[in-house]
């Protein structure tokens, strides 16, 4: 039976009036076409010049008001760093003063600096709070002119203190230089030792402020200037209405004021320019010239009266036409969408994809070949698990969004399915080939804003080319779906054209997993063990299992092969519950040497996971302390709450967590402070480039020293030359690992690093440290 819908859709109802009204309507359109079709362009020449004089009108008038701005940028930026450097006139009567060093550095005459510091500079320049900051901390406090107790006064110390700290480091810097270029002249007077100033925006308890900091110094040297850091006499400015008072007065702006938003469309702002960048930015805003605009609405009033009556003559006629032909051009239009369109990306959709991509492909030849780019998306899954399946709808009308408007000649992209997309290219060369596939990968990889994130995927591309690849439009997308798997075993982000080879490598790839499954059952998968060193690369502190597989038909089997089929195809989990079952039950009877095996992100997806790790200890009386499980920085990308709760409950058994190759991909201090791990293992790229990049022997530095600020204990992995194992000792790493070292053993030769071998020290104290 037909349902309602249908019923409307075919006007069941006008089946009877139909063929009455279209002699009476049609032949007088189609006599009036020509008609028509003069006065609409008779409107389209005026509607032209209108929109030329208004467009030149518009343009002439933004790049007035542009240029004004940027004026006006220029002049307040430069207006508030002249502030910053007036600070320095302000302070220097008082810093560079003998009778200053004197009633602060050797005693401090809390009267006479209130009255020749906080209150001269309150009356004469308008400063809000001063202080003097000796070693000890604060020791004297103005605040609006008067002076106040010093346990008492608001004083922003996070704010303040490094400013301060700047200065005094810059005084010692100062004062052993002069050592240095004069070492028989005998004690630097105050001369030869000016004051060291520092200044810069800051937030002062929240509020935007000037903070000018100098080095109280003897200025003839009558007072000896102290062998210890000098006082340093601090004052503050917070950007008010007085200090915008001055601004007006020196540049005549209007309406100033400063806001922690962006200035709305009305007003023109800048950035404040914060001493520190990571500082939350405040804007310095007031109300624009706009020259051009003035200029623009003199003009307007005319164009718009010429423009609207040439344009209703024009409308009134071409009304009449245009309403007799718009219910139809609506229903040819939705039709085409329902039937064509995918509803999800407004792209094309599958049965239009394989309708173009046959009429394409009867066109093809030598010299005019057509490319057939599958795109599939990468980590589309993981954002659909993590975020939820709304937002992975959210990012593919994105998705869709781009390809629509893909900067490539008579190009058609259409939705495939699920994150796949296929796009046609009309191609002369394998040139042009590789330079659209990079204008997609470009465009896909772009930052999207969805659902107040900010999210980032890249995509991998596999290619196929006709007449090259053949003719049938089936295979063409058979085998560019192929390559796409080539080009995610490439790394993914890239584009690869389909080679026969790469047929091959999935049915092997299909084959490696059925003889892995047999594997499994039949146990012809092995452990080996790396050794795991103290820093001084002689004493054996633990060892890392690693699986080993030989196949009897294909010899050894790489694991970076088998482990990522094993994790496309679910057999993973048993695979590391294997090697973590058998490493445990050899491992038992060396001493409290700990064992590092690795887990992967999908085991945590099972929610029982320290329930099986737990079981094993218990059937191999393995000790919990003794273990430890490395995990990637992908399993916290993301925060699924069942991964942190499985990692919280095995860290709750006593075993210890590291987090494998830092550095090699989402690396976050705050996965750090949300889940403390024990060890942080360098990613191997990183060892490796010591002694060829100054980048990776800073980054390994600062990892070391956050790690051992967070009692957590760095091991170095991939160390193959004795420089890398000398600038390791030096830095402070814990362990170390590497082929310089050691090697991956079988468990025969594992007798000779168990004689090197000592008990671990117990773990640091952990202390709380601010990030």
């Amino acid at each position: 039976m037909e349902t309602p819908e249908r019923g409307r859709l075919t006007l069941p109802s006008r089946d009877e009036p139909a063929p009455q009204a279209m002699p009476v309507a049609v032949a007088p359109r189609r006599r009036l076409r020509a008609g028509d079709g003069m006065i609409l362009a008779v409107a389209l020449v005026i509607l032209a010049a209108v929109i030329v004089m208004g467009a030149f009108s518009l343009v002439a008038a933004e790049r007035i008001d542009a240029t004004s701005r940027e004026r006006w940028n220029s002049l307040v930026l430069d207006a508030l760093q002249r502030r910053a450097a007036f600070l320095e006139r302000d302070l220097s009567s008082f810093a560079h003063w003998d009778e200053s060093v004197l009633r602060t550095a050797y005693f401090l005459d809390v009267d006479w600096v209130h009255e020749n510091f906080g209150k001269w500079l309150y009356h004469t320049q308008r400063h809000d709070r001063s202080y003097i900051v000796l070693e000890t901390g604060p020791a004297y406090a103005s605040i609006d002119g008067a002076a106040v107790d010093v346990a008492g006064a608001p004083f922003d110390t996070a704010a303040i203190m490094p400013l301060v700290e700047g200065v005094k480091a810059a005084f010692l810097d100062q004062t052993q230089a002069l050592k240095a270029t004069a070492p028989l002249a005998g004690e630097s007077r105050g001369r030869d030792n000016p004051p060291v100033f520092r200044a810069g925006y800051l937030r002062v308890e929240g509020r935007p402020a000037l903070i000018g900091a100098i080095s109280i110094t003897p200025d003839f040297g009558r007072v000896v200037s102290p062998t210890r850091v000098p006082p340093v006499a601090v004052t503050v400015l917070f950007l008010d209405a007085s200090f915008l008072g001055d601004l007006v007065g020196e540049l005549h702006m209007a309406s100033p004021s400063i806001s922690d938003e962006p200035p709305p469309p009305d007003r023109q702002g800048v950035r404040v320019p914060f001493h520190d960048p990571q500082t939350k930015p405040a804007w310095l805003s007031w109300k624009p010239e706009n020259p051009g605009r003035a200029l623009l609405s003199t003009l307007l009033p005319a164009l718009i009266g010429t423009a609207l009556l040439l344009l209703a003559v024009a409308a009134i006629v071409l009304w009449y036409a245009r309403r007799a032909t718009q219910e139809l051009a609506e229903s040819e239009k939705l039709a085409s969408r329902l039937a064509y369109t995918d509803p999800l990306c407004g792209l094309a959709n599958r049965t239009m994809l394989m309708r173009a991509l046959g009429e394409r492909l009867r066109q093809v030849d030598p010299g005019n070949r057509l490319a057939v780019l599958f795109l599939d998306l990468d980590g589309f899954k993981d954002i659909n698990d993590t975020l939820g399946h709304h937002v992975g709808d959210l990012l593919l009308t994105e998705i869709g969004n781009r390809l629509a408007r893909l900067p490539l000649k008579d190009a058609l992209a259409s939705r495939f399915g699920g994150d796949e997309f296929v796009i046609l290219v009309p191609v002369k060369s394998d040139e042009d080939i590789a330079a659209a596939g990079a204008v997609v990968l470009e465009v896909v990889r772009q930052p999207a804003e969805i659902a107040g994130q900010t999210l980032t995927v890249s995509g991998s591309i596999g290619c196929t080319v006709a007449p090259d690849h053949g003719v049938d439009a089936i295979e063409l997308i058979r085998l560019a779906d192929i390559a796409v798997y080539r080009a995610k075993a490439e790394g993914r982000a890239n584009v690869q054209i389909f080679a026969p080879r790469m047929e091959r490598e999935v049915m092997r790839r299909r084959d490696v997993e059925l003889d892995l499954q047999r594997a499994l059952a039949e146990g012809e998968l092995t452990i080996y063990y790396q050794p795991q060193f103290a820093v001084d690369g002689e004493v054996v502190i633990g060892f890392e299992a690693l699986v080993r597989w030989v196949q009897p038909s294909r010899g050894v089997i790489a694991p970076g092969e088998f482990i990522s089929i094993a994790e496309q195809t679910g057999l993973i989990t048993e695979l590391d519950m294997w090697v973590l079952r058998n490493a445990c039950a050899q491992a038992r009877d060396w001493g409290e040497l700990k064992l590092a095996v690795n887990l992967s992100p999908v085991d945590f997806r099972s929610g029982d996971l320290d329930m099986q790790v737990k079981r094993i200890l218990d059937e191999t009386g393995f000790p919990a302390e003794r273990l430890e499980i490395e995990i990637t920085e992908n399993l916290l990308f993301g925060n699924q709450p069942e991964a942190f709760a499985s990692l919280a409950a095995l860290r709750r058994m006593g075993i210890r967590i590291a987090l494998d190759d830092f550095g090699s991909g989402y690396s976050s201090l705050g996965y750090i402070r949300r889940f403390r791990v024990d060890t942080i293992n360098i990613d191997r790229s990183f060892t490796q480039n010591i002694g060829q990049s100054d980048d990776a022997a800073a980054i390994i530095d600062c990892v070391v020293r956050l790690a051992r600020a967070l009692a957590i204990t760095v091991t170095a992995e991939g160390v193959e030359t004795r420089e890398q194992l000398r600038y390791l000792q030096s830095v402070g790493c814990h362990h170390v690992q590497g082929y310089l070292l050691a090697g991956p053993v079988p468990l025969a030769s594992i007798d000779r690093y168990l004689e090197r071998a000592t008990f671990p020290s117990p773990p640091p104290k952990r202390s709380r440290v601010t990030i």
